[in-house]
């Protein structure tokens, strides 16, 4: 006679809003991010804790997410998915670079057991929080079935990492996945998709070991093109190489329109590429893709938003040392 597994919903925190705390609750627009660990989160939220787990990954204002964040959720995520009595993991992370966060999962999965992230755009002991609703619905979504492999939910949408933006700053349905809407959404907790979409990955990345080990992660940094540009920022980085620890390996560009780039920063990425810096063009329009009708020596175009990008180049730089 074989025992049944139990499964169980594993629960990270990073920080963010949603663990925030306002010195005076009625003016929760004034507010200190990350006071609060898991623990306290799940308590306010009135989460019944019985088929849960849960802890701390980080605890930081996600205006200060990146690798070293990353990798330790990383390597907290692989070990969940080895473990037979998880079923899912919900992270809770701030707002301002989650999108970032979930395309990183995205790009790297798709993932034995499904991620689903969430957030809140007031702190946890504003009388209008939003964590509580959001935090439920994540729990909701991740003991669904046939539920994307990387989510996140907000304000009862659920959206896709590689079309998800964070569009406002005053409401709590801050974010959008453009003209092609979200993933579904949460009724009342339960998980109503929209099957017409099915996102996808068109970009190379590391195996999951390799990111782990590599303890710096190639820098990547991001400009905006921009009515005067003459290119000074590119020159001024290029200047920086002898000089710093980790040089530049990868340039993100939000160009104008769909891919116009100044004169001058077209020949100053030229230079950038021509020192071995890898060049990627985007958009800075919110749901415009970049595309170049002729070949150009200042980049080659991509169809992410600069953020995404950002992730997107880096995780392809690895993957190209990878196999060096």
């Amino acid at each position: 006679m074989h025992s049944k597994i139990f499964q169980k919903i594993l629960v990270l925190g990073t920080g963010g809003t949603i663990a925030g705390l306002a010195d005076d609750p009625e003016n929760s627009s004034d507010y200190k991010a990350s006071q609060l660990g898991i623990t306290d989160i799940l308590s306010l939220s009135g989460v019944a804790h019985e088929q849960l787990e849960w802890r701390d990954v980080a605890q930081i204002d996600s205006k200060d997410m990146g690798p070293q964040v990353w990798r330790e959720l990383l390597r907290a995520l692989s070990d969940a998915c080895d473990r037979s009595d998880v079923r899912a993991v919900v992270i809770t992370h701030g707002t301002d670079t989650v999108e970032e966060t979930a395309y990183l999962l995205h790009a790297l999965g798709p993932w034995r057991k499904p991620l689903v992230l969430t957030c809140a755009m007031k702190p946890a002991n504003a009388p209008d929080a939003d964590g509580p609703v959001n935090l439920k619905d994540a729990l909701a979504l991740a003991q669904s079935e046939h539920i994307p492999s990387v989510s996140l939910v907000c304000a009862g949408h659920v959206h896709d990492p590689s079309r998800l933006q964070k569009v406002r700053t005053d409401q709590a349905d801050a974010f959008s996945s453009g003209p092609r809407g979200a993933l579904g959404r949460m009724v009342e907790g339960v998980w109503q998709p929209n099957v017409s979409l099915v996102p996808g990955i068109g970009y190379a990345t590391p195996s999951l070991a390799y990111a782990l080990a590599t303890p710096v992660w190639p820098r990547v940094e991001w400009l905006t093109n921009h009515a005067g540009n003459v290119g000074n920022m590119v020159h001024a980085l290029l200047a920086q190489q002898p000089h710093v620890q980790s040089p530049l390996r990868g340039l993100v560009v939000a160009a104008t329109g769909a891919g116009t780039l100044s004169l001058g920063m077209e020949e100053a990425l030229a230079k950038a590429r021509e020192s071995g810096v890898k060049v990627w063009v985007c958009s800075r329009t919110a749901w415009g893709e970049a595309a170049f009708h002729h070949p150009k020596d200042g980049g080659e175009t991509i169809a992410l938003s600069p953020a995404k990008a950002c992730v997107a180049l880096t995780l392809a730089l690895m993957a190209s040392d990878e196999k060096a």
